[in-house]
């Protein structure tokens, strides 16, 4: 009997254990796990919020440098129901945002629930309107997703801010990634009357959902972005800038202009200047820089050597149709070997190299080399290019092939890869943007490596056109590129684009593509000028200016 009643009760025991255990786990997941949900649920009848922020993950550079959320600015949140005197109110508020007293009273008047002022202001400001303590009246911190001028704009991309839902550039591509449906309140805890609870003021509420925001890694080097960005602004060009690691085709650097504002993209809708297009990944006529390609094809079919001797007179007849040096006015260049006819420029010369080589052996090459199909960098919008189709190549239209003229279009995120496969020794690395993705708390969730690459020319092929682009910026049309003590390489291009001012006189753009240093060169740079008119006087001088500042940092 006795044991039958220890039995009992050691039963009971476990029961009130198990209980209590299952209620302290309950607690915990109350109040740890769903606190900042059921706060906001069960104080609904006592509490007034306005939404201050919404949240996303943060793009951040290859060292770890936000490029998003990076500032912070001061909003002013206002509850109509605790205001004591809308004239008092309205006044400073007016002082302080620079907005009309009369446009913030009827603000205030129209707004059953509490709001937000649009402005933005220093933390100073803020701070000396909070020790105003003007009732319904908060500065409150939010984070910006956007400084501005935005470092990347065109490769950050922005988003919709009705939705939070990203648009373009990382933003768009990485959406899925970024986007979580967290917002943050500004709340203020109430009693019947709606009347704010004396002691227990303001306060900042979080409610999400069960999505992991992920943050999301670039190879974008801020110091770089920045020198990038800084010439382009001083040149006051339009156009584009990449900036490559060749070995690994990490995109250090890439800036496209005219620039714009993330925060404020209805300003720029229906511009005429387009500035929302990324430049970098659109396509263009590459003029001079093409024949980069021409001198692949003829070297590694072993139809031209670099010394080989040409006779450029300034211009030459193809089927009737005469093509013109730039220097036809001089009366061209004379005797001149393929490798100087390349850092002269030589159309002329160039143009019996290509009729040597051929339109299916041309197209070939380029169509290797990545022409007339996307790169497939990370960013929606990126065009293919424009390659012709062999059938369509006769004489006079190799002609235009062969000095990057004609139907031939090409973005300047190609001709960096273009630039990259000569430096790596004929092997062709894709260029990439994102290289990880980050947790919240800042582990790796997954990183994502360069590609090995793929043979597309000869090592002896590639040195050859190395050798070429030297002598570009060493006495050439390039030599304004040059940069004492480190060296650079390239070739010039000012391509015509059909357009004449208004003195008749051709529109081009300017285009130069290059790397540095010459020994174990670390960059490859390419600048293109949109109506830049001259390769050599506009866009040299901005790669000159980029890599000078480059490889001192």
């Amino acid at each position: 009997m006795e044991l039958c009643t220890q039995t009992r009760i050691y039963k009971i025991r476990y029961i009130f254990f198990a209980v209590s255990l299952a209620l302290v786990c309950r607690l915990f997941y109350l109040q740890l796990v769903e606190g900042s949900k059921l706060a906001v649920q069960g104080l609904s009848s006592r509490v007034q919020e306005v939404a201050v922020e919404v949240s996303r993950g943060d793009i951040v550079d290859s060292r770890g440098i936000l490029l998003t959320n990076a500032t912070v600015q001061y909003s002013v949140a206002v509850f109509p129901d605790q205001v004591v005197s809308v004239a008092n109110a309205a006044a400073v508020l007016a002082e302080f945002t620079g907005q009309e007293a009369s446009n913030v009273a009827a603000a205030i008047k129209a707004n059953p629930h509490p709001f937000k002022l649009m402005c933005s202001m220093d933390v100073v400001s803020a701070n000396r309107l909070n020790q105003l303590a003007i009732p319904g009246v908060v500065a409150v911190a939010e984070r910006v997703r956007y400084s501005y001028p935005a470092l990347g704009a065109h490769v950050i991309g922005y988003i919709n801010s009705a939705d939070n839902q990203g648009v373009s550039g990382l933003e768009g591509r990485y959406d899925e990634f970024l986007r979580v449906k967290q917002t943050t309140y500004l709340a203020a805890l109430v009693d019947a009357g709606q009347q704010i609870i004396p002691g227990l003021g303001y306060k900042r509420l979080e409610y999400a959902d069960d999505t992991i925001t992920t943050n999301i890694g670039v190879t974008l080097d801020v110091n770089i972005e920045k020198v990038v960005e800084d010439v382009l602004d001083k040149s006051a060009v339009n156009g584009a800038v990449v900036v490559l690691r060749p070995a690994t085709g990490e995109v250090l650097a890439m800036a496209s202009r005219p620039n714009f504002n993330p925060n404020l993209i209805s300003a720029y809708l229906g511009k005429e200047r387009a500035p929302l297009v990324n430049r970098a990944i659109a396509a263009y006529q590459p003029g001079s820089v093409f024949k980069l390609v021409l001198a692949a094809a003829a070297l590694e079919e072993k139809l031209v050597e670099p010394n080989d001797i040409f006779y450029d007179p300034g211009y030459i007849d193809v089927e009737g149709h005469r093509f013109k040096g730039w220097d036809f006015a001089t009366g061209g260049n004379g005797n001149i070997t393929f490798q100087q006819a390349l850092a002269y420029s030589s159309n002329p010369a160039c143009i019996q190299v290509g009729l040597r080589v051929g339109g299916e052996r041309l197209l070939k090459y380029a169509s290797l080399l990545g022409f007339g199909q996307k790169t497939g960098i990370e960013l929606d919008g990126e065009a293919a290019g424009n390659l012709p189709s062999p059938e369509n190549i006769f004489p006079g239209d190799l002609a235009n092939l062969s000095i990057g003229q004609g139907a031939l279009e090409a973005t300047p995120l190609q001709i960096a890869s273009l630039v990259s496969v000569i430096v790596n020794n004929g092997i062709k690395v894709e260029p990439y943007l994102v290289n990880r993705l980050i947790s919240p708390d800042g582990k790796i969730v997954k990183r994502y490596m360069h590609s090995s690459g793929k043979r597309v020319l000869s090592a002896q092929t590639a040195a050859k056109i190395r050798d070429m682009m030297v002598m570009v910026t060493r006495s050439g049309t390039g030599q304004a590129a040059y940069v004492e003590g480190r060296g650079a390489a390239g070739k010039t291009g000012t391509a015509e684009t059909g357009r004449f001012n208004a003195a008749g006189q051709s529109i081009n753009h300017a285009w130069f593509a290059g790397y540095a240093p010459l020994d174990n060169p670390q960059v490859v740079v390419v600048v293109f000028v949109e109506d830049g008119m001259s390769g050599s006087e506009v866009a040299a001088p901005i790669f000159h200016d980029i890599v000078s500042r480059i490889l001192v940092n």
